[in-house]
């Protein structure tokens, strides 16, 4: 009988065979992870609603995140409609590119398939990179990619000097930038970082540096253009998220952010720091002390970033960094560890099949807790959104009328409005602006909105104020109460909507 162990070893030494095992492995993972997302009841997550209600138009800019992926959620969305699969889809595929350019990235560098294998799996062990997108991301996923293919661009540029790198790498510029607007500071780091290389800086005086900023500058421009006159809407979420209420002030307020940042960096990379450092400890010494050009390279990328986040830190007033800030700045780590490693003379080829037990733990860490917190809500009381029977009711909705226009109280509840409503434009009622005028001479017009408990902060929303506004007539209006997916017996979502003429 074939032991586990050797079970183990025989597909550790498959993946350790390069990019193409390694990519095929994480496709299928992906690919389950699809499956799991589809098997899972259709009450949308926070970022799936937002793609979801933002799908139904093409805009140079939806509010504060930048649009590439509002922009790749359209176009999957107009070419297969608006479901489960097609908010999925993108997620996952840029989840994908992220390892696979990071991948051909580490090929770029060195010759040694497990070098590269272990680099792409290697990713498993940041959580930022492996676990929260299980959870609810969108934009932070596609920076994740553009950061990826900046790496591989940028290896292939130095190492071979073709016009595609340089296109690779102004393509990685114009996307990343337009993903999360954070992400400018890795390109300059990039910049400062080979120009402090005497051998690389030469690549910098190519002509061929043009075609970079030509392609960084055509992608980046249209929402550029959009952004000089809504800039305030475009960064006011962000800075508000970095600088906490009642911060200190002077120096207390910097010592406090830089303590963020430390903190920060710890959680983005302390487990694939702790993971290879153990697994090859016999080597740290040697690995501490390696060097070539591409680990300095890659080190000084890292370190004139994190000096970027200490100047917005100076700058802007920030209090808070959040690991989630820093995955473009440290993506690189697990490659720095492991080119360290390798020119220490480290067995990357056995180490493989050693790690790949806990790879394989944290990918189910990542996948499972969402289906069993969704799944297990019967034995906790505990509901998420994915628990909201959004289906049935729309089902009872649409057996009272065939509504021409919804309003619905919040970008959630009008996310999962969009989806279960197909072919019905779908308006924030929060944002009104232009909402009148497809509510007029097209049919009824639904609202919805989720009632507030009893004490609640804020007032419950007012049907009739809002009909006045609109210039419209109030017709019936009621209250679905309907039991969540998974539930116990007797607990009630509730859901008020009002039928406007």
């Amino acid at each position: 009988m074939v032991s586990a162990e050797s079970n183990n070893g025989g597909l550790g030494e498959r993946l350790a065979g390069g990019l193409k095992p390694a990519a095929l492995f994480l496709g299928v993972y992906f690919a389950l992870s699809i499956a799991v997302r589809l098997m899972l009841p259709n009450g949308l997550t926070l970022d799936e609603a937002e793609q979801s209600l933002f799908s139904q138009h093409w805009l140079l800019g939806y509010g504060p995140q930048p649009p590439f992926y509002n922009w790749v959620q359209t176009a999957v969305v107009s070419l297969m409609g608006i479901s489960l699969l097609s908010l999925a889809l993108p997620k996952f595929l840029m989840l994908f590119l992220c390892y696979f350019f990071y991948g051909l990235a580490a090929r770029e560098i060195s010759a040694r398939p497990a070098l590269v294998s272990l680099a792409m799996l290697s990713l498993l062990a940041l959580p930022q990179v492996s676990y929260m997108p299980q959870q609810d991301l969108t934009h932070t996923v596609a920076v994740l990619m553009a950061t990826a293919l900046l790496l591989y661009g940028l290896c292939r540029t130095l190492s071979r000097s073709d016009w595609q790198g340089y296109a690779i790498l102004g393509i990685a510029i114009g996307i990343g930038t337009i993903s999360k607007y954070n992400f400018v500071l890795l390109p300059a780091a990039t910049l400062l970082a080979v120009l402090c290389d005497r051998t690389w800086r030469v690549r910098l005086w190519d002509l061929r540096v043009l075609l970079t900023a030509a392609l960084a500058l055509a992608i980046v421009l249209p929402h550029a253009l959009w952004l000089g006159g809504h800039m305030d809407l475009a960064t006011g979420g962000t800075i508000s998220k970095m600088v906490e209420a009642n911060a200190p002030h002077g120096v207390v307020r910097v010592l406090k952010a830089v303590g963020s940042l430390a903190v920060a960096c710890l959680a983005f990379g302390a487990l694939v720091a702790v993971v290879l450092g153990l697994s090859m400890r016999h080597t740290l010494p040697q690995a501490l002390r390696a060097s070539d050009p591409w680990t300095r390279l890659l080190g000084t990328i890292m370190l004139f970033s994190l000096a970027g986040v200490v100047l917005v830190i100076l700058v802007a007033g920030t209090t808070k960094i959040t690991e989630r800030w820093l995955d473009p700045y440290l993506l690189a780590l697990p490659l720095y560890l492991l080119l360290k490693f390798e020119r220490a003379g480290a067995d990357l080829g056995r180490l493989l099949p050693r790690l790949l037990p806990l790879f394989l733990v944290v990918m189910g860490v990542a996948l499972l807790p969402g289906p069993a917190k969704t799944i297990g809500a019967a034995l906790t009381g505990s509901y998420g959104r994915m628990n909201m029977p959004f289906d049935r009711a729309a089902e009872q909705l649409r057996a009272q009328k065939q509504p021409a226009v919804i309003l619905a109280k919040g970008m959630h509840l009008a996310g999962n409005m969009r989806l279960q409503f197909p072919g019905v434009p779908v308006i924030d009622a929060d944002d009104l602006v232009g909402a009148a005028a497809p509510a007029q001479n097209r049919g009824p017009v639904l609202l919805v909105w989720i009632p507030q408990a009893p004490g609640a902060r804020q007032p419950d929303l007012d049907p009739s104020a809002l009909a006045q506004q609109l210039r419209l007539s109030l017709s019936d209006t009621g209250m679905l109460e309907l039991p969540y997916h998974y539930s116990r017996s007797g607990d009630l979502w509730k859901l008020s909507y009002a039928w406007l003429q």
